[in-house]
């Protein structure tokens, strides 16, 4: 009899431990995948951000570098305009009057491409007049800096990025231009200086509205004059000056781009940090936790199977087992999510209530009710962020109802809700609740950080004038709502017979 009694406990109990340990082991293995996710995320925002920065500084130091080039051509081209011949511009670099070193090569250039004052010597047969920076001033009657696509030098014979300004004449006529050539290495010295130097595969980028790259690196290796515009940075800088994103081109390797237009200039600065730097503090992390995870898993099973034995061997095997059916049997009349009774207790209270009406001639309302937007910020901030709003639309349900009555609020799942109000007096004090109830839930909502608007329909009905059996006015209170929600939505209807 012993030996029954001992077996016929046994078996459920071991069930449930194991049930339970794979459970715990399963929610274990959730919460640590969630922290990953949810560092990894949090460690690219902080990329993003940083780079935001660093563009926002990139950005600027290249507009200074551009308007110190457009004041030295300025000079030259007031001087020359001014007394009307060459001016010494090797007398100005010998002398100092332009200082920055970057801007040692320049050149002043008539209307038919001859130089006529350089800082190099230059041999007489040499013409600009081809050349896209000269043709470009040519035909334009803007005052603008021109920054050109990178040119094999004629005099200097090197690769340099010719950036040019128009001469107008009284009457506003063509007389040439005035050329600044730099390095192309110059235009991203900025990076240099940078904590992102030193990192392998970051890119660094200035890009011409042409789709050609001015200047660029990745890493240490500098590069210029490469087609970009089939880039997904070049493409969104069309109608997006401003962004960031993820992306795994030019050369497959995935980076956060954050790109910047110049207003002031047809440039964009471009930066890439590689994600597998972005998030490797991260990756470190998560290779322990997932260590920790593994070692709980074991612990947590040689747990479980310790603790079958022990429950096998021991009648008290009986109180643990009727504490478990006590946890299951309440899981099974309340929501997991918000702790809210669920449908099936929902319905028992309506019951007892409508027997209860039914006997005292007294008033019962049932309101069913939808959140209008959930499924958007579900979808836009996930299901974490989806259960946490749902957490807080229960509790302000809560603090609506009657605390004194026997007023009843549940989750039917999803956004669904449903609140029972028992011993009304009058109508009005049911659209007084639904109206205090719209306007708690029309309040924002907070989710890490975020916040989001949402609203609610909601659709009403009364025992006994709109039914007399619960399903019945289940139904034509579910009808009612889809009614508010057709209706415009953040509202309540009362059931009739055409809705």
């Amino acid at each position: 009899m012993a030996h029954e009694k001992r077996h016929a406990f046994s078996v459920p109990t071991c069930l449930l431990i194991a049930l339970l340990s794979l459970a715990s082991i399963a929610t274990l293995w959730l919460a640590v995948s969630h922290v990953v996710d949810t560092e990894r995320e949090q460690a690219i925002e902080s990329t993003m951000q940083a780079d935001a920065n660093l563009a926002i500084a990139f950005e600027q130091d290249l507009i200074r570098t551009l308007k110190a080039a457009e004041q030295v051509a300025a000079f030259a081209r007031k001087s020359y305009l001014l007394h009307g011949k060459a001016p010494d511009i090797r007398g100005w670099i010998k002398d100092h009057t332009i200082r920055e070193h970057m801007f040692t090569i320049l050149s002043v250039v008539d209307a038919q491409g001859r130089i006529i004052a350089s800082t190099q010597d230059t041999p007489p047969e040499v013409n600009y007049s081809d050349r896209d920076f000269f043709t470009t001033q040519q035909h334009t009657k803007e005052d603008k800096l021109y920054v050109s696509r990178a040119v094999f030098g004629r005099v200097s014979h090197q690769w340099r990025i010719p950036m040019s300004l128009r001469i107008t004449l009284d009457g506003g006529g063509f007389g040439g231009v005035v050329v600044i050539a730099i390095d192309p290495a110059y235009l991203t010295h900025f990076y240099q200086h940078t904590a992102k130097a030193s990192q392998t595969n970051t890119l660094v980028q200035v890009l011409g509205a042409d789709g050609y790259t001015r200047g660029s690196q990745i890493g240490g290796t500098m590069d210029f004059d490469h087609d970009a515009r089939a880039q997904p940075w070049f493409i969104r800088a069309k109608t997006h000056p401003v962004g960031q994103f993820v992306t795994d081109l030019p050369d497959r390797i995935p980076r956060i781009i954050s790109y910047r237009t110049l207003d002031q200039y047809p440039l964009t600065v471009v930066l890439g940090t590689p994600l597998d730097q972005a998030v490797a503090g991260a990756s470190k992390r998560h290779n322990r936790y997932w260590i920790a995870a593994g070692l709980t898993t074991l612990a947590l099973l040689a747990v479980a199977g310790l603790l079958t034995i022990i429950l096998a061997r021991q009648r008290a095997s009986t109180l643990a087992l009727l504490a478990s059916e006590a946890r299951l049997t309440h899981a099974t009349r309340h929501d997991a999510l918000t702790g809210l009774p669920n449908r099936v207790l929902f319905q028992e209270r309506c019951q007892r209530a409508l027997a209860t009406a039914q006997r005292h001639r007294r008033l019962v309302a049932i309101l069913y009710l939808d959140l209008d937007g959930f499924k958007s910020v579900n979808d836009e901030y996930g299901h974490a962020s989806g259960d946490a709003l749902l957490k807080q639309a229960a509790q302000r349900l809560l603090q609506q109802v009657r605390a004194t009555s026997q007023d009843t609020v549940a989750r039917f799942g999803g956004d669904e809700f449903a609140i029972l109000l028992d011993d009304l007096h009058a109508r009005a004090d049911t659209e007084r609740i639904i109206r205090d109830i719209l306007a708690a839930l029309s309040e924002p909502f907070t989710i890490k950080g975020t916040t989001v608007q949402l609203s609610a329909s909601i659709g009403a009905v009364e025992y006994p004038q709109h039914g007399n059996t619960l399903d019945m006015l289940m139904g034509h209170a579910d009808a009612a709502m889809y009614a508010a929600k057709k209706a415009g939505k953040n509202q309540f209807m009362w059931w009739s017979p055409t809705t």
